[in-house]
Parts: C-alpha cells; sequence; structure tokens
C-alpha cells in the first residue's frame, strides 16, 4: 500500500507519541480509583443466538437419509413423478450459484 498524504501519517504518529496517552494498565487502575470514570466493554446477546444457532446447524446431518428413502422408495415403486421444470430450474441456479461464488 502506497501512502500519498505524509501529513495523516505525521498526525496518527503525534497521537500515538502525545505525552498525555498513558499505558493501559495505568487507564484501567485511574478508572477504579479517582474520578470514577472506567471503560468498559458489553457484548450483545445477540452474539450469543449466533453461536447457538450455530451450534445447532453444525449438528444436523449434512445428508438427510429420511428424505432419501422417501424416495427410493418412491422410485422402487414406479410412483416418483418430478416435473422436468423444476428439474431444469435447480440445475440452472445451481449453475448460475457456481459461477458466482
Amino acid at each position: 500500500m502506497k501512502v500519498l498524504n505524509d501529513k495523516n501519517v505525521g498526525l496518527l504518529d503525534n497521537l500515538i507519541k502525545a505525552p498525555n496517552n498513558k499505558p493501559l494498565k495505568e487507564n484501567a487502575a485511574a478508572g477504579k480509583g479517582g474520578n470514577g470514570l472506567s471503560d468498559k466493554v458489553e457484548l450483545s446477546s445477540r452474539k450469543q443466538e449466533i453461536e447457538t444457532i450455530k451450534e445447532k446447524v453444525m449438528a444436523l446431518p449434512v445428508i438427510r437419509q429420511e428424505k432419501i428413502d422417501q424416495i427410493r422408495e418412491a422410485i422402487k415403486t414406479e410412483t416418483y413423478n418430478v416435473k422436468g421444470e423444476l428439474v431444469a430450474k435447480s440445475m440452472l441456479k445451481s449453475s448460475l450459484l457456481d459461477e458466482i461464488f
């Protein structure tokens, strides 16, 4: 990456080297005592919801065996009927998604 504007780099250096910037441990200790101000980080409950859903999805089997068994049985009894339109639509959708991703 090429930096074209050296003024921004200088400003960043000045902020980092400023004398009023204290190390992190000193700021934490000062927040507990003196003026009663402190930094606080709170994670939203949304993250926990996402983690729970992610775990449930990962626990699901990749192959739905009951669906396979139903189709297999329908093929054996010659009652399996698929519309050509649905097959074509699914093939095109799959092909387009493969090109995009």
